[in-house]
């Protein structure tokens, strides 16, 4: 989490509590009224519940998301179905645990002040954006061409700490641009006038692509500068902490034999906990999604001939096959010239069948697959074996996906469009690589509820 982002949940922490002392005060509830008492000894567990609920509707609503412009009234709309949702999952809680809930007047109330709030903050965050002061300005180190979308991120996303004006070249002319409107860099000094760029840069920031890749005078240069107090940092992290994806284009074997996580079972502890968890949650969904169960099957049986399941072999951890279980959402003649990518708009698909896709539901037999051990929650998504072999030749390092089990869901799913091309594996293995070397249990929950997100809001995904 950046610091933006967190002082924006900080501040989100005090519009919900704000909101439900007013409401409190307004309400008058209670003999000898007191804020104090009522927030604090009286409903102590009954704010925290609240204060959590919030959040997290917030979060899965998007309102962290700082590329969302808030003066747009279908992006302030979140704010109230944010609200809106926190709502009824606090009824709920307060019809289960009564002592832990608010009275009715009081739930009206904090509803209506807290999606106004919400939704003024949006609008000043939005302005304040706008107005922000400029992020530092850095200089690339580079010995080769740097990657535009390493460029457009460190220009676009509004979580950049660097503006880039400018490369050093190692070995080669050096180039100063306009990431957003400059197609072609114009010369400025080599390496060896490092420093003198700097100063005519007004810039204390070199971001360094391709770090394992460096001649010993250009690293000797660096360590110099870094003496003279000059930041020095690896272009690479900077783009994968603001993207969320790896930079294929700017790490090689060397970067992938150094990090631990690319090697299988390093961190038994983790996998435990997280398959725990899977086996937990996914008898969870089973227990609670039933009835869709039954809509899937009754809406297969009525508009489509043959099964209501569909398996298919795919290739999961270690590159072992297993059988993959979902309800069937193509015809039955589906691929009778022969296995094909599936496509966002598949003609393939049956009206019914296009419903269960958007929707998610046609994946709930996968359930099964967690439970068996074939699947995790989160993951790369698996993909048949006539394809692995193409892509294990086509797009370098794809074998790494199989370090860990395949996922129900992925942080490539819920970050990058419905893929169904080479071009587009490429583009989710960076997202599913970048998963795979800081797998951790606050990753796995965030892909679980960018997942909620990605259901509401990207159906397309």
């Amino acid at each position: 989490m950046s610091r933006k982002t967190f002082g924006l949940a900080l501040l989100d922490g005090i519009v919900v509590l704000s909101a439900l002392a007013a409401s409190a005060t307004l309400a008058r509830i209670g003999s000898g009224f007191s804020l104090l008492t009522i927030l604090v000894r009286e409903w102590k567990g009954a704010t925290l519940i609240a204060l959590s609920v919030h959040l997290l509707a917030f979060y899965v609503f998007e309102l962290y998301n700082l590329r969302l412009n808030f003066r747009r009234l279908r992006n302030l709309l979140r704010c109230v179905g944010a609200v809106a949702i926190a709502a009824i999952a606090l009824a709920v809680s307060s019809f289960v645990v009564p002592r832990w809930g608010f009275g009715r007047t009081l739930f009206s109330l904090h509803a209506i002040f807290l999606a106004i709030g919400t939704c003024v903050s949006r609008v000043a965050l939005s302005r304040f954006i706008e107005l922000r002061e400029p992020p530092d300005r850095a200089l690339i180190v580079t010995g080769a061409p740097v990657p535009e979308e390493v460029l457009e991120e460190l220009a676009r996303n509004p979580e950049s700490p660097f503006s880039v004006v400018g490369m050093i070249s190692v070995g080669r002319p050096s180039m100063i641009f306009d990431p957003l409107h400059a197609p072609t860099p114009a010369p400025i000094s080599p390496m060896a006038e490092c420093a003198a760029a700097l100063r005519r840069a007004n810039s204390r920031d070199l971001l360094v692509a391709n770090l394992d890749q460096l001649p010993t005078r250009a690293a000797q240069e660096l360590l110099r500068l870094k003496g003279e107090g000059i930041r020095v940092r690896d272009l690479a992290s900077i783009y994968q902490g603001l993207s969320g994806r790896m930079p294929l284009k700017l790490v090689d074997d060397l970067y992938f034999l150094r990090v631990a996580a690319f090697s299988r079972d390093t961190d038994p502890v983790l996998s435990n906990l997280l398959r725990v968890f899977d086996v937990l949650v996914a008898l969870l969904l089973l227990a609670l999604s039933w009835p869709l169960w039954i809509l899937a099957y009754l809406g297969i049986k009525l508009t489509m001939p043959g099964p209501a399941l569909f398996s298919q072999e795919r290739v999961g951890k270690d590159e072992i096959p297993y059988t993959i279980y979902k309800f069937r959402s193509m015809r039955l003649d589906a691929e009778k010239d022969g296995p094909k990518w599936a496509t966002q708009n598949d003609d393939r698909v049956t009206p019914f069948g296009r419903f269960l896709r958007r929707t998610r539901i046609d994946e709930l037999p996968q359930l099964w697959n967690v439970l068996r051990g074939d699947m995790s929650l989160v993951g790369p998504r698996p993909e048949r074996a006539v394809f692995v072999s193409q892509l294990i030749r086509e797009v370098p390092y794809y074998a790494l996906r199989f370090q860990v089990r395949p996922g129900l869901t992925g942080w490539a799913q819920v970050n990058y469009r419905y893929g169904a091309s080479v071009d587009d594996t490429r583009v989710k293995l960076s997202y599913d690589l970048f998963y795979i070397q800081g797998r951790s249990f606050s990753l796995f929950a965030v892909t679980l509820l960018k997942t909620v997100q990605t259901v509401l809001f990207k159906p397309g995904s």
